[in-house]
């Protein structure tokens, strides 16, 4: 069993600083590189967190034989080529949501780590709010699950936007949306229906706003509505409400607060802070150290982009979705 985990982080925009501020706190892993197409972005992170090299070359990176995995934080549209080329490399990888854009980069990352024998975990923080476990612990069976992610109106020249390198708010960020209402449900999803389009960017080729029905295995349903047509004000940006036929539970404030009701009172637990980063770090380290695999693996990434891009199928063609996954 390794003693330590080598890491190089490749892209130190917001996401690989935020990891790399986690990593520094977990005492069994060790950042010895960082990349970024910016060198002196690069450079700055190296000297904060006291990396062995700062590079603009991500092959620098995957060929070093120190480097046991890789942190990919880079715009969406290079995710699929660099978690590939890490598996190629036999580099352990954690991913930034989405895994990919398209379906087909999904099953090509999903190949590459099969074929390889290498561990992926993708970036699903919100699964690690404690709030989230309190939900699932107090009702463990949901029937009805809605799920809702509004922002404000992204800017159009916004490179998450940006047709090509970011896909849009529905698509960049639904995955996270996708993701949580499985969790919640604990079922495989079946069958999506979805209405909406592009609201709110006509200059742009994405869709912004989507309201969608799920249907998972297990015969329970789910509303989810993600875009940035106007965050609401009183649930914030994240909105998740789970029901049982008896009780209810509704998490909101950024996932932070979390009300349970029974029927007769209702109780509410707020925690001081945003979690989630810190925890699935450490989770990603230990399965690299205890060689077992992450509670996420690239099949929840490529489930999460699935479920979004079969609802844009269902916006073109104004019929349901078969999930087969």
């Amino acid at each position: 069993m390794p003693q330590q985990i080598n890491v190089g982080i490749i892209g130190c925009g917001a996401m690989g600083e935020t990891h790399a501020r986690c990593l520094a706190a977990i005492e069994h892993a060790s950042i010895r590189a960082f990349c970024d197409a910016d060198e002196q972005r690069a450079q700055a992170l190296c000297a904060t967190y006291h990396g062995g090299y700062a590079t603009t070359d991500p092959e620098r990176v995957l060929r070093d034989d120190t480097i046991d995995a890789v942190y990919i934080c880079t715009h969406h549209d290079t995710h699929s080529t660099l978690c590939i080329r890490a598996a190629e490399c036999h580099k352990h990888v954690m991913v930034e949501k989405p895994l990919a854009l398209t379906l087909n980069e999904c099953y090509a990352v999903g190949n590459a780590v099969e074929k390889h024998g290498i561990t992926l975990m993708t970036g699903f923080k919100m699964r690690y709010y404690p709030a989230v476990a309190r939900v699932k612990e107090y009702i463990p069976t949901p029937l009805v699950t809605t799920g809702q992610m509004l922002d404000g109106r992204w800017p159009d020249d916004f490179w998450a936007n940006d047709p090509v390198k970011g896909g849009g708010n529905v698509l960049s960020q639904g995955c996270h949306t996708m993701d949580l209402v499985y969790y919640l449900n604990g079922s495989e999803p079946e069958r999506i229906y979805a209405e909406g389009g592009n609201f709110t960017h006509q200059g742009l080729a994405i869709v912004d706003n989507i309201v969608a029905t799920l249907r998972f295995k297990n015969g329970s349903v789910a509303s989810i509505v993600q875009g940035d047509s106007g965050q609401t004000p009183f649930v914030s940006k994240f909105s998740f409400q789970v029901t049982d036929g008896r009780k209810t539970a509704h998490l909101r404030n950024r996932l932070k607060s979390v009300t349970f009701f029974d029927g007769e009172k209702p109780e509410e637990i707020t925690d001081p802070e945003e979690y989630g980063f810190p925890e699935e770090n450490r989770d990603f380290i230990r399965a690299l150290l205890t060689t077992t695999a992450p509670p996420i693996t690239h099949r929840d990434g490529l489930r999460a982009t699935l479920l979004i891009l079969k609802a844009f199928e269902s916006l073109k063609t104004g019929l349901p979705q078969t999930i087969s996954f």
